[in-house]
């Protein structure tokens, strides 16, 4: 655990940046461990009978084999009842069921009308049953439809320096995305590992900061690839790789957002 220090450790971390002979004591220097947003461990889960509760022991990660299938069959849960939740962001995090409006943040080159998926669930309940992510649920989604792009009300800020004759009111707004709860999909027997995301035609399209149009990528020179494909002529040079890590989930090129 490399992530743990002593108090001997902080000792010496805070013996030369640390200001003296004030009423509180400042750290000059703050050393906090990475943060783990997108966690290397393979999530798991605890999957919860509510007519077994209290649960004392370990749970199984999904029920019973074949019991799942039956129940779909028999139609003994309904899903419009589930209630999931999940993060739209590293920060930010939303308790929803089907047929919601969620306000999140903005989600870059969307527009209103679009399908998106949200792979980080946390949690998924219904009057039955309680899934728990560990820390997500793996074979978990939730699908939505992006309502609209918008900005939130004014936020007034003011600012004031005591003796120094020094005031202002500044107005500050947010871009954020309305979306609309479609599905939350829960379905153990499928394959829940994402695909590749595509890769774009240039460089330019990863940069820009709008996707380009059908229009202008047809002076895009095509070559035949190795195996027998058309693959833009740039590709010798650049494959269209992460040349940052996030850039395609924050893109949106990724098949769900994590």
């Amino acid at each position: 655990m490399n992530e743990l220090i002593t108090y001997s450790d902080l000792k010496i971390r805070w013996q030369w940046t640390c200001r003296f002979g004030t009423s509180r004591m400042k750290i000059a220097r703050h050393w906090t461990p990475k943060p783990n947003t997108f966690p290397q461990v393979k999530p798991t889960c605890a999957f919860v009978w509510h007519r077994d509760m209290p649960h004392l022991g370990l749970a199984a990660e999904m029920p019973a084999k074949g019991l799942w299938s039956k129940l779909n069959k028999l139609n003994k849960f309904n899903r419009q009842d589930l209630f999931a939740v999940f993060k739209s962001s590293p920060l930010h995090q939303h308790k929803v069921t089907v047929g919601d409006l969620v306000q999140c943040e903005r989600l870059h080159d969307r527009e209103a009308g679009e399908k998106v998926v949200f792979g980080t669930v946390l949690l998924v309940g219904s009057k039955q049953f309680t899934i728990i992510g560990k820390p997500t649920v793996p074979y978990a989604k939730v699908k939505a439809t992006i309502e609209q792009q918008t900005l939130t009300r004014d936020m007034i800020i003011f600012k004031y320096k005591r003796r120094k004759k020094q005031s202002k009111f500044l107005r500050k707004r947010h871009y954020v995305t309305m979306i609309r709860i479609d599905e939350i999909v829960v379905d153990p027997a499928a394959d829940h590992t994402d695909p590749p995301p595509p890769k774009p035609l240039r460089l330019l399209d990863l940069w820009a900061n709008r996707w380009l149009d059908p229009v202008e990528k047809q002076g895009i020179e095509m070559v035949e690839g190795a195996y027998g494909q058309l693959v833009p002529k740039v590709a010798e040079l650049y494959d269209g790789s992460e040349h940052q890590p996030g850039t395609y989930h924050r893109r949106g090129l990724t098949s769900c957002y994590r």
